[in-house]
């Protein structure tokens, strides 16, 4: 019977491989016709929106990078002098691309990196301005009187000191450095091993044939500047970004991505839960012994019987050392770990930095990011052609004349100087930006022109709803990460939005509350609702929302709002209608971020009675935080610097 019922069950129908093979191939075709839709909407761009798309993506990358890892910023402090009134310089990011909030210390407690500037070596710059000629300064070398005299005050502010090694600035190390040298070195090489290989033989052969004509003649150093000079003409005259160079700029940055993950994900050190839970323990414990450090310094006797009891038990004083140490470490660090070795992680660091640096200002010569930049450097290049020109023994000497001249008169006077002022010394290619540079001062142009900082997208073509054989092409992994982020963008909290509705709640009610019942509206008052922190200027007038910018948050004080307009930040408790803070942005002095609730702590100077004096203000949780900060370093007309 159990073989005649299994006998009659009915089969699965034939035609079922067949149908999953139309559907699959449905889904292609499907697949296949949005990318070639989208790609046809691209192609309808002129060299303008591509320009402005390409600006776009950029300005969306490196914010999520200058959310991710720039937690501080700062402004120089001028020296104040009674009855002068002082100038702010040119401010610059303190610490950049810094880890999450797990990897420093510093980041929950509040404290400011200190900043090693211009004025550190005050007293022996003054001593070196107090100098007479060098015949009367017996001790003094000549070189040292040149670099203190005449090099050092023509030099930028100084680099802050090497941070500290950590996994997330070493991925965005390698990213950038990818992205900046993998795409150029990648093409050149394979078409130089194409050549050699005689792959094509008739490209080979014209290029062969071109080589020895050239070698013949002399001019194979003309033709090599030439075609430098050629490749940076060639992005000013015909339109940059062309349509394949910005998807060929797409695979680039998503290549660079994947190969920062996959070396962080290689380098990074396993640990157990519970050796992160007593590291986290450590941090938190560290933090409220710092708060009853000034306490204990009261409580002598019985710090001397605690220090009595700690020897007793085979415990040290000498052991507090190796234990703050121990704190410090993050669960990608070993606790043995020599102060050498974390010195050669440093400098490996910034080696790898340097080099970022390097090939992205070399790049943004040739894509025309700061026009003047890339003229001043065409004309160079001009120079050294026709000096290509000269004849081979002229080139010789004035090549070892160079030299000479860098090895027995520029080594001096840069060893002259003292390490503080060895930092001051500008890295190559100082006046071109970096991409960084580049997108700070993108965003200072859209806060200026009052326009997001976060570029909007812009919204495809809705069709018809998806089809069961159009979803099946959905479900790669790269689809699958491509919707989850997308989704996680449109489901995150508009705090802007929410402080906007806010603003005008709390207007309407303050306007609706000077009502009294049964009396008819005033004829002073007016609709829409005032704004109210701002007067004179309405909620709901259109111009009011490009100037003005509303978040909630939570200061030391109590919850409430911040306003930023393009001059001032203002603060106004929840239950109030008057500001309790008013910032002008001329007088910020530092902005870092803190804790893991997303918070802010502001530095800003105060005049009081003509006496200038350094405010903090602290904000324990503000909604977007991040956009917030991002408005703060691109506002007030200042030139953010990255150092």
């Amino acid at each position: 019977m159990d073989t005649l019922d299994e006998s009659r069950q009915p089969s699965p129908p034939r035609f079922y491989r067949a149908l999953s093979i139309d559907a699959y191939q449905q889904s292609e075709t499907s697949l296949a016709a949005r990318e070639s839709s989208e790609s046809t909407a691209e192609g309808d761009l002129n060299e303008k929106q591509l320009r402005e798309l390409y600006d776009n993506e950029e300005i969306e990358r490196f914010l999520s990078l200058f959310s991710d890892f720039v937690t501080e910023v700062q402004v120089p402090d001028t020296p104040v002098i009674e009855g002068k009134s002082t100038t702010s310089p040119k401010g610059y990011f303190a610490d950049e691309r810094v880890g999450d909030a797990s990897t420093r210390s510093s980041l929950d407690e509040g404290e400011w990196t200190p900043l090693h500037l211009e004025f550190e070596a005050s007293s022996r710059r003054d001593r070196a301005e107090n100098m007479g000629p060098y015949w009367e300064q017996q001790r003094e070398c000549l070189s040292e009187y040149i670099a203190y005299n005449y090099l050092l005050p023509h030099l930028p502010p100084a680099r802050p000191e090497l941070p500290s090694f950590t996994i997330g600035r070493l991925r965005i190390a390698i990213q950038r450095l990818y992205l900046a040298a993998f795409p150029a070195y990648n093409t050149f090489m394979t078409e130089l091993v194409d050549l050699a290989t005689w792959a094509e033989y008739w490209t080979s052969f014209i290029y062969c044939l071109t080589f020895w004509t050239l070698w013949w003649h002399n001019l194979l150093a003309p033709a090599f500047v030439l075609r430098v000079l050629y490749g940076l003409l060639r992005r000013r005259i015909f339109p940059y970004p062309t349509l394949e160079d910005l998807r060929r700029h797409r695979d680039e940055v998503s290549n660079a991505d994947e190969f920062g993950k996959s070396v962080s994900a290689r380098l990074s050190v396993s640990s157990s839960g519970i050796t992160e839970l007593w590291r986290l323990f450590k941090l938190f414990d560290n933090k409220r012994k710092n708060k009853n450090k000034n306490k204990d310094k009261f409580a002598d006797k019985d710090k001397n019987t605690g220090n009595d009891s700690l020897s007793e038990n085979g415990l040290n004083t000498e052991s507090k050392e190796p234990l703050h140490e121990y704190q410090e470490t993050t669960i990608l660090d070993t606790v043995d770990e020599t102060e050498e070795s974390r010195d050669m992680k440093r400098i490996g660091l910034r080696v790898v930095e340097d080099l970022a640096d390097l090939h992205e200002r070399v790049r943004n010569i040739f894509i025309w990011r700061r026009p003047s930049a890339s003229r001043r450097y065409t004309y160079v290049l001009c120079v050294v052609f026709l000096l290509t020109l000269l004849p081979a023994q002229y080139i010789a000497k004035l090549t070892f004349f160079i030299l000479g001249c860098l090895f027995w008169h520029i080594t001096p006077l840069v060893a002259a100087l003292s390490p503080v002022d060895r930092r001051r010394l500008p890295p190559p290619l100082n006046d071109v930006p970096t991409d960084a540079d580049y997108a700070m001062e993108l965003i200072s142009q859209r806060v200026a022109a009052g326009l997001e900082v976060n570029p909007t997208k812009q919204k495809k073509a809705q069709g018809r709803p998806c089809s069961s054989s159009e979803s099946l092409a959905l479900d790669s992994p790269s689809s699958k990460t491509q919707k989850n982020q997308s989704r996680s963008r449109d489901n995150s909290v508009d705090w802007k939005k929410w402080g906007s509705r806010l603003a005008m709640g709390k207007s309407a009610a303050s306007e609706l509350r000077r009502l009294k019942p049964g009396s008819a509206w005033p004829v002073h008052e007016v609709w829409p609702p005032r704004h109210p922190l701002l007067p004179g200027v309405g909620i709901a007038l259109p111009q009011s929302t490009d100037e003005l910018h509303t978040y909630p948050c939570q200061h030391s004080s109590g919850p409430g709002l911040i306003t930023l307009t393009p001059r001032t930040l203002l603060f106004t408790p929840l239950m109030s209608q008057t500001a309790k803070l008013i910032i002008p942005l001329s007088d910020v002095k530092g902005a870092k971020k803190t804790g893991l609730l997303k918070g802010l702590h502001i530095r800003w100077t105060s005049t009081i009675d003509d006496v200038k004096e350094q405010t903090e203000d602290k904000f324990v949780w503000i909604g977007s935080r991040d956009e917030l900060f991002a408005r703060l370093v691109g506002s007030d007309g200042k030139k953010w610097m990255k150092v």
